[in-house]
């Protein structure tokens, strides 16, 4: 999903019952057409000529969180960085690559996250992550 804009923002805004506003159809749009997920402060870097302040860009991101368009992942640097989700589940539905060199972090969409099979009674698993640590192909040259 990421780097092809193949939904448009008003949509899924629309359908997350979440309010269009032009701040937050940008950073929607932002999301989809980034190859990787980004931090807060990349996000109002990229947006600075959009009127949108930081504590609306949180505010929103956390709306995202909320409603299943986005999820965070945080890479061993304690910044959380964002990303669209496709399968709406409020958690990690693709494993993350995090490059322990250059530190990016890139969703591996193609890959699957496994189903947890046989919980004990009560548990509810409400996200779950996997990263894969190494060198990018950037680094790994």
């Amino acid at each position: 999903m990421h780097g092809e804009i193949t939904e448009s923002a008003e949509n899924i805004l629309s359908q997350a019952g979440l309010k269009r506003t032009p701040g937050r159809i940008a950073m929607i749009n932002l999301l989809l057409s980034s190859p990787h997920p980004l931090s807060q402060q990349e996000i109002a870097r990229r947006l600075e000529k959009v009127q949108i302040n930081g504590v609306s860009i949180y505010r929103s991101l956390h709306a995202f969180l909320q409603t299943g368009i986005a999820h965070r992942v945080e890479s061993g640097d304690r910044t959380w960085r964002f990303a669209i989700c496709g399968c709406g589940s409020r958690g990690h539905c693709h494993p993350h690559f995090i490059c322990r060199q250059c530190g990016k972090v890139e969703c591996l969409s193609g890959f699957k996250m496994p189903e947890p099979e046989e919980l004990q009674p009560g548990y509810v698993v409400e996200e779950q992550e996997v990263y894969l640590r190494g060198l990018c192909a950037g680094c790994s040259t």
